[in-house]
């Protein structure tokens, strides 16, 4: 497909993201890094093969070159200083600590909280600017996140220069996603550009290619890694290649608003179709892997029903693409809440479908779904799980095969999970009252 000539700084990205694909996560001690005439950057392990003055790079600044295009919420983070400090700085530094870690468990809400925390102690913090950003990008809250980049460059010192080219590359970036993104500016009719694999027919909005060189076969690489994924886990895949159609935003918005009351940024109707940044990156992949899995789990089940279960299947197998644990400490316990509260939906509820529920209690179902497909997942076998969907598209009930693999119906297995929470999460009797 014929596109304009990647620039020096493109093809930079598109070889080093290639690079990295294929690199471990953690190189020899001995790693170097170059740049060669034409602007290209070279990653390697063989000290033969680098000029000399390439820069020899240990195992954590492969970690950072890999975040400069990779699909993890990965950036810069002081050490905390040793001992116990109650100082403006050494708060910050437990604030930011604190963050991180709770971003690696997927903890978003915490760790937002921390990083503005942070910079209204110190707004001229740096990285505080750069873990929000990530974030805003990551919800495509585009201004944003290109606001907290500017930010991040304004007050990065040259001990952050990698996360600086990082950066600049990044707002590059954002200026194609708000472009794609924008209803207002005046387009040619959607035209779709068609590429296939052994397992996949996928088509691809023309404007995407023209943003991202190799757009087409990074999609790719993250179908297969989504197909991958829901076959170790769930045991089953397509019976025949799936199709998947990727739009930019604004052209999927015109194509499929229609649809839907709600905003939606993927579906299932025999194909998947999505709406996709200008870039594949970290928000496209797990996005990709939880529609796969609601197309495998409606080809195997013939409907998307338990909804309960088809949703938490998906949003299981998404959070493992973000390397996230499948429920965190702090969603179980707002589940303990709202079973002290009785305000827990009933799984029976839930089977037909989330309609219906206000955003709130949406959150909640969601929730609990994720929760009791993590219950049932620690139950069961792979092969246990494909002869659970394969039960329910030979034309068992959801209760006739949820009690053939795991000995209880939906209602037994509701009970099982809030026994399971409050077990978690026991009640603090008060503290016993002082006598005269």
């Amino acid at each position: 497909m014929p596109t304009n000539p990647p620039s020096s700084r493109t093809r930079s990205a598109i070889l080093l993201l290639a690079l990295l694909l294929v690199v471990p996560a953690r190189l020899g001690a001995e790693t170097f890094v170059w740049v060669d005439e034409q602007g290209v950057t070279h990653l390697s392990d063989d000290a033969t093969a680098a000029p000399e003055g390439a820069r020899r790079s240990d195992g954590d600044d492969v970690d950072r070159l890999r975040a400069l295009w990779g699909t993890d919420l990965t950036g810069p983070v002081p050490r905390t200083p040793p001992g116990s400090s109650s100082s403006r700085e050494g708060r910050v530094l437990r604030l930011l600590a604190g963050a991180v870690h709770d971003l690696k468990r997927g903890e978003r809400a915490r760790a937002t909280a921390a990083l503005n925390s942070a910079l209204r102690l110190a707004p001229r913090r740096p990285e505080p600017h750069w873990y929000l950003a990530l974030l805003a990008r990551e919800r495509g809250r585009y201004q944003s996140a290109a606001e907290h980049l500017r930010d991040f460059l304004a007050t990065a010192g040259p001990e952050l220069a990698s996360w600086r080219v990082s950066a600049e590359q990044r707002l590059e970036f954002l200026r194609d996603e708000r472009r794609l993104a924008d209803e207002s500016l005046a387009r040619a009719p959607l035209r779709l550009l068609r590429t296939e694999s052994p397992h996949f027919r996928i088509q691809l909005d023309s404007e995407l290619s023209q943003a991202s060189a190799g757009y087409a076969s990074r999609a790719l690489n993250y179908l297969e890694g989504a197909r991958e994924s829901v076959s170790a886990q769930i045991g089953v895949e397509p019976l025949e290649p799936l199709g998947v159609v990727f739009y930019g935003k604004a052209a999927y918005a015109r194509a499929h608003r229609h649809r839907f009351s709600f905003q939606t940024v993927g579906f299932f109707d025999g194909r998947i179709h999505v709406s996709s940044p200008a870039h594949p990156s970290g928000t496209l992949r797990p996005l990709l892997f939880h529609e796969y899995t609601h197309a495998v789990f409606r080809d195997h089940t013939g409907g998307d029903r338990p909804y309960w279960l088809n949703e938490g299947l998906a949003e299981q197998i998404e959070r493992g693409a973000r390397k996230h644990p499948a429920s965190t400490r702090s969603e179980r316990a707002s589940l303990r809440a709202a079973i002290t509260a009785g305000e827990w939906i009933p799984l029976r509820r839930l089977a037909p479908s989330f309609s219906g529920l206000s955003d709130a209690r949406a959150r909640s179902a969601y929730l609990e779904a994720v929760v009791v497909v993590e219950w049932i997942s620690a139950r069961t076998e792979r092969a246990e799980r494909a002869r659970l969907l394969e039960s329910i598209g030979e034309g068992l009930s959801a209760d006739q095969a949820l009690y053939g693999i795991l000995g209880l119906d939906t209602d037994g297995i509701d009970q099982a999970v809030r026994e399971s929470i409050l077990a978690e999460f026991p009640a603090v009797e008060p503290a016993a009252q002082g006598t005269r």
